[in-house]
């Protein structure tokens, strides 16, 4: 039986898997469009690139045409690295080189990811949403494990069943689920405090969550926080790309 949630747990998320390739297999490429981009900051080069407008009389749209200019420059490099390593990345899923994982269908806390039929990714993509489309479905949350399936070290060793630990049923689970739930619906504010999502993902599981070991109003804050920060903190650096 093969483990497909640590396949998926393993697997590079769509919307960060072309810059792994690039940074591995275009690697002086890379590293030459970053050197090209510098390490000034955005906000540094665009007020640079502003007063230089300025003195130059240009004003209004003038501006602004040279803002997004410069802008273009710094980042063609690298953008054109990241479409090469889609399309590679593309061309790998489609021949069975590559394999994708993701949901087809909500979340829920007994939901496994499957593994995602290569003719699906003749249809649309969505890198940056981690979402992939064909004819009537949709998958969700996708990730892509960029290895050869014979040379995949989860596939070759056995598959045990997890044996349930004697003790207290865990919530984790159930306030994982949670989170992904409230993600899909846009209800996770990454500017705003984790602690503000606590009264969400206790909400949520009043409303969804079955057989709980606890009442979900029961669940300490900490126990929440436990769960959920290395969540956000992934959304974040995703965020980030």
């Amino acid at each position: 039986m093969t483990d497909f949630i640590e396949l998926w747990k393993r697997s590079h998320w769509l919307s960060n898997s072309a810059k792994a390739y690039a940074t591995h297999f275009f690697k002086d490429e890379w590293q030459a469009a970053v050197e090209h981009r510098g390490d000034q900051p955005w906000m540094e080069i665009l007020q640079e690139s502003s007063n230089e407008a300025r003195a130059a009389g240009k004003t209004g749209w003038d501006i602004a045409e040279q803002l997004l200019g410069e802008f273009v420059v710094k980042t063609k490099p690298q953008a054109d690295l990241l479409k090469r390593a889609e399309q590679q990345i593309t061309d790998y899923l489609l021949d069975g080189t590559y394999r994708g994982y993701g949901f087809d269908r909500p979340r829920t806390l007994d939901t496994e990811p499957v593994r995602i039929p290569a003719e699906c990714w003749k249809g649309p993509v969505s890198w940056v949403g981690n979402e992939v489309s064909y004819q009537s479905l949709t998958f969700s949350q996708v990730r892509v494990r960029m290895m050869r399936e014979h040379l995949d070290p989860i596939l070759k060793k056995p598959f045990d069943t997890p044996v349930p630990k004697a003790g207290r049923p865990t919530v984790a689970p159930a306030i994982e689920a949670a989170f992904h739930a409230l993600h899909k619906i846009g209800e996770i504010d990454l500017s705003a405090s984790q602690m503000s999502h606590y009264p969400k993902v206790r909400k949520w599981l009043e409303k969804n969550g079955t057989n709980l070991p606890v009442p979900a109003d029961k669940i300490s804050s900490e126990t929440i926080r436990r769960i959920i920060s290395p969540l956000f903190k992934e959304l974040k650096e995703i965020k980030k790309q």
